[in-house]
């Protein structure tokens, strides 16, 4: 895995001021544990009041290395035989197949698919989509229950679902269930239905050679019954002239990046360099001029983890929403998009975390525990694995010094877990003996877990998506949080309480879109959650602080800028002299000059009031464009007016905030 060298920093501006321990614990502990009522915290709990406080702060909290915690955690006295006794009890809990289920819901979806055929076509199709994903999800593999469907529960439900999709027009994902239907068992030999759906899926998307040779199959084993095949050839003749195309669309990695790839920045436009100063560590600044609208990252993560509440309606591999999934084919508690991304995760991470997925939930661990589990399930190898998060722990930011004894602690019991949970899972290969104590392979990945249980806390995005309404791209859509990844080359972006970029997601690549021209060298900003147009000062300094220990000296934080709803809508003007950086307020009189006190000229303000008049009406233009939905129209609009402000004016202003706050939603709807 190619990880940057050098460190990345948040930004510390200023010496931290009066720190409010009690939130900074919390906001701490809720990225171990998300869920209180899991199981975890009492078994943190427990382990405190066993070690007691003295133990704590005097022996553990004295530790100086995240190997020393570990081993202390394993063999002092005052502490082992606790851990050992819980992480000894650990077992497989997952949500199981059941042929019973699958049948019963396979009977369900043929009933409504074939009331179908005669009235509420579309919702009944719908309803008969919904018992069919349930029939395949809870379908065991061929030959695990023969006393139900002989065995072949799971292709008998692949087959009715691609019936279904093929009543509605569906062929790509269609074709994928007729093979994986032939794949776990069904006869497909003389099988005239199953090569007469093959020739259907194959028409729908347009690959008629294949259509006509799959029918001739058909027509092959028919004999005397040829009539639904010639119906068949009739529907073709009848389509000829208006050809329907697959509406699920193929997953889209996002926009390409502006001016190529940076060769040092992996996912990161040519536009922006990496640099460092001693006040904000490394960050992301301008390289060259970038513009409104451009794309400067589209990044891969590390590793990404969808939460466990949406694991029925996305894929658990891609993170794309879930139309016709795709199950384990041990396990019923997550489905994947389709049979690619199933057997790229069942080969890789998927095989350690399957048995586990109940317990993980029942633990109430919050996603970045998961992350920290999936950068070692996911590697080819322990040492590989071993060397990712070695590299991560020395590379990111982990505010090691400012953690309290008692964080180590839960973190390091988090990591016992997750190492406990890989041992059953045989990641270490079969054991030789029935005892938990763990071997020195086993300290070295518990060790590099409890690293980046601490990396992850300050370094991970919040994956969401923008789920639209049925009747506008815009009205009535809202921001969905699904999961959380890591991000190499993002996680040198500083934060401001105002970002200079949109941040959205295509799948679980992190795109990142300029919302401002920015000159080389200026510094380009993200936003790490509070942001000034919803939040007052005192109150996201007290978020930023508590999540992050970081006091933001940001704009909008120096000038202390009011809220959006208490923003009014005056505008400051940079001086139009040449090679004067000075701010003019907006003029009493336009027709008069005013006096600038950096340049000491007497200069006119007419015509960059003249110029934000023009801007303001763009700005009006291009948010009727996204009334009618004209996205495309509306992105060329914000782009050529944002551009045009920051040549006269700064921020804030409201009309243009509103105008990047809408720039946002368009660059995240096309993609």
């Amino acid at each position: 895995m190619n990880i940057s060298t050098g460190r990345h920093y948040f930004p510390l501006y200023r010496k931290i001021s009066t720190m409010d321990r009690n939130y900074e614990k919390i906001c701490g502990a809720r990225t171990i544990q998300s869920d209180k009522k899991g199981f975890f915290n009492k078994f943190y709990i427990e382990t405190k009041q066993t070690c007691g406080e003295k133990w704590l702060q005097n022996c553990f909290g004295q530790s100086k290395s995240n190997q020393a915690r570990i081993l202390s955690m394993f063999n002092d006295p005052e502490i082992c035989d606790t851990v050992l006794r819980i992480l000894e009890n650990v077992q497989p809990v997952y949500k199981q197949k059941d042929a019973l289920f699958s049948a019963q819901n396979r009977m369900d979806a043929e009933k409504y698919y074939i009331l179908s055929a005669n009235t509420n076509k579309q919702e009944n199709l719908a309803q008969a989509l919904v018992f069919a994903n349930l029939a395949v999800t809870r379908a065991p593999a061929k030959g695990v229950n023969k006393q139900i469907d002989g065995g072949f529960s799971l292709a008998m439900a692949f087959r009715t679902r691609a019936a279904i999709l093929l009543a509605m027009d569906e062929g790509k994902v269609a074709l994928s269930d007729l093979k994986l239907a032939a794949s776990f068992g069904l006869d497909t030999h003389k099988n005239v239905d199953y090569y007469i759906q093959l020739a259907k899926a194959y028409e729908l998307i347009d690959e008629m050679p294949r259509a006509e040779i799959s029918l001739k199959i058909a027509e092959k084993f028919a004999g005397g019954k040829k009539h639904t095949i010639e119906v068949c050839r009739e529907e073709w003749a009848s389509k000829k002239s208006e050809k329907k195309q697959p509406k699920l669309k193929l997953i889209d990695k996002g926009p390409l990046l502006t001016n190529g790839e940076n060769p040092d920045l992996k996912g990161a436009s040519q536009l922006v360099k990496l640099v460092e100063s001693k006040e904000k560590g490394r960050f992301i600044a301008a390289q060259n001029e970038v513009r409104t609208g451009d794309v400067i990252l589209n990044e891969k993560p590390i590793a990404a983890c969808l939460l466990p509440s949406f694991y029925g309606g996305f894929c658990c591999h891609c993170l794309e929403k879930l139309v016709t999934p795709v199950p384990c084919s041990n396990c019923s508690g997550l489905a994947f998009c389709s049979a690619q991304c199933m057997v790229e995760a069942c080969k890789s991470y998927h095989r350690f975390e399957c048995q586990f997925m109940d317990l993980f939930i029942g633990s109430g661990m919050s996603i970045l525990c998961y992350i920290a589990l999936r950068i070692f399930t996911q590697a080819p190898n322990v040492e590989s694995a071993l060397k990712t998060s070695d590299l991560l722990y020395k590379n990111l930011c982990t505010h090691e010094d400012s953690r309290q004894a008692d964080d180590y602690l839960q973190r390091s019991l988090m990591a016992g877990f997750l190492m406990r949970c890989l041992q059953r899972a045989q990641y270490f290969g079969p054991r030789k003996t029935e005892g938990f104590i763990p071997t020195a392979i086993e300290i070295k990945v518990c060790t590099g877990l409890l690293g980046l249980l601490q990396v992850l806390q300050y370094n991970a995005h919040e994956i969401y998506q923008t789920v639209k309404s049925v009747d506008h791209i815009f009205d009535g859509s809202k921001i969905m949080y699904i999961g959380a990844g890591l991000y190499n080359t993002g996680a040198y972006f500083n934060h401001e309480c105002w970002p200079t970029v949109a941040r959205y997601f295509v799948g679980k690549n992190l795109i990142l879109t300029a919302t401002k021209p920015h000159h080389p060298n200026e510094v380009i900003a993200e936003n790490y959650g509070p942001i000034f147009t919803k939040m007052n000062l005192k109150d996201r300094q007290r978020s930023l602080r508590g999540r992050y220990l970081f006091d933001c000296n940001c704009m909008a934080c120096q000038e202390n800028w009011p809220t959006l709803q208490k923003l009014d809508k005056q505008v400051r003007f940079w001086c139009p002299s040449n090679n004067c950086s000075n701010i003019l307020h907006f003029p009493r009189d336009v027709l008069k000059d005013v006096r600038c006190a950096r340049c000491r000229k007497n200069v006119s303000l007419k015509e960059s009031v003249s110029r934000l008049i023009k801007i303001e009406e763009l700005y009006r233009k291009a948010a009727k464009a996204m009334q009618e939905q004209k996205v495309f129209q509306a992105i060329d609009l914000f782009k050529e007016s944002i551009d045009d402000f920051f040549q006269i004016a700064l921020l804030p202003h409201k009309d243009t905030l509103i105008a990047q706050l809408s720039l946002i939603k368009c660059v995240a709807a096309i993609n």
